[in-house]
């Protein structure tokens, strides 16, 4: 009966896309034929520092909204912004020569890894080409790669500049867009439920979602350190970020371990190998439960789609991010169903019962 109730849902809600999705694609053909898709993507990249403004400012706005129960609307943004922007810059200062040490060390296992790799390849005789040829014709194109990475993270941080001045504006002037949202939006009472219950919900993601990257950076970091694992702290960061994708991500981050391990030890670091595994099974069984009070399970298609939908708006920072943006839009819909099911702002278990109960109703619409 469930399967059956789902099924037909899914099918209604197909229906209702067909029509939208076939006019969308109809435009974008008539668009391409009246030359004018290249002007709209142009205007669009134009925009694009003022949609990431918005989307900054949707982010940020939870932790104005619990600031500004002790101060004023202003003065928790003027806080919640400086706040950003200077731990931003201590961290990016910080960071710095620890990237570069980190880089350095990586160019000097790369020699090592690549003996390795001619070791084992002349012990099973596989034959490549001219291998020096092509390690020549990577390094170069690994050369005009670096030049055209920091070209694009010129262009990256202008834009990222640009949208949290956006960001700021948008916060500052909050108060307008509410009495705009009085006149415009029909049902405000219920979308000021979903607003306030997802403004909620979503604190609790990112402060919870930075607690536990913060846990496998610092645990997994010190472990790989103490067994002298190359470049430690970068591949903490790494395993932490990749944690963030649902059922593949630990499993690929732990097989990224591995090769790392086998190329730059003569005897694979077992010991160390089952610390990090441990480790994942700590933060996946105990700490993140206990950080969120209830496991949130991303729906793994929900994660796959932002990956596109937030490269294409953000690069590869929103490759990286996608499974963060993921879960904030699965909140937002549980959050909507919560304000279509009761007045009260919802907590973290009320937006998980409600989505259950209501996906079970025959006739929920």
């Amino acid at each position: 009966m469930k399967v059956s109730h789902v099924l037909d849902s899914l099918a209604r809600g197909c229906r209702k896309l067909l029509v939208p999705l076939a006019a969308f694609l109809l435009l974008v053909l008539l668009l391409k034929q009246l030359q004018l898709y290249d002007w709209i993507v142009d205007i669009y990249k134009s925009c694009l520092p003022v949609l990431m403004g918005i989307v900054i400012a949707f982010l940020l706005q939870p932790l104005i909204d619990r600031l500004q129960q002790h101060v004023s609307q202003k003065l928790a943004v003027m806080l919640v912004y400086i706040g950003i922007a200077l731990v931003l810059a201590v961290f990016v200062i910080g960071m710095i020569p620890i990237i570069y040490k980190q880089v350095m060390d990586f160019a000097e296992v790369v020699p090592v890894w690549m003996r390795h790799l001619e070791g084992f390849l002349d012990r099973y005789h596989i034959a490549i080409g001219n291998l020096e040829t092509l390690k020549e014709k990577y390094l170069q194109e690994g050369y005009i790669i670096v030049i055209d990475s920091l070209r694009n993270t010129m262009h990256t941080a202008t834009n990222y500049g640009i949208a949290y001045i956006t960001a700021f504006f948008i916060s500052i002037d909050l108060d307008f867009w509410k009495r705009t949202a009085k006149k415009v939006i029909p049902n405000l009472h219920q979308f000021s439920t979903f607003y306030l219950t997802m403004s909620n919900i979503v604190y609790q993601y990112l402060v919870g979602t930075f607690l536990d990257i913060l846990f496998i950076v610092v645990t997994v970091g010190i472990t790989l350190y103490i067994f002298t694992f190359p470049n430690a702290l970068l591949y903490a960061v790494i395993l932490a970020l990749l944690n963030l994708f649902p059922y593949v991500g630990a499993t690929f981050g732990l097989i990224l371990i591995a090769i790392v391990g086998a190329l730059s030890y003569p005897v694979f670091p077992f010991l160390a190998f089952t610390i990090v595994w441990t480790i994942q099974q700590i933060e996946s069984n105990f700490i993140q439960p206990m950080i969120f009070n209830r496991t949130m399970h991303v729906r793994p298609i929900l994660t796959f789609v932002f990956i596109f939908l937030s490269e294409a708006l953000f690069g590869v920072v929103g490759v990286i991010l996608s499974p963060i943006f993921a879960a904030i839009a699965q909140i937002a819909f549980r959050s909507w169903l919560h304000s279509k099911t009761s007045d009260k702002i919802g907590e973290w278990e009320d937006i998980w019962q409600d989505f259950d109960e209501a996906m079970q109703e025959e006739n929920y619409d």
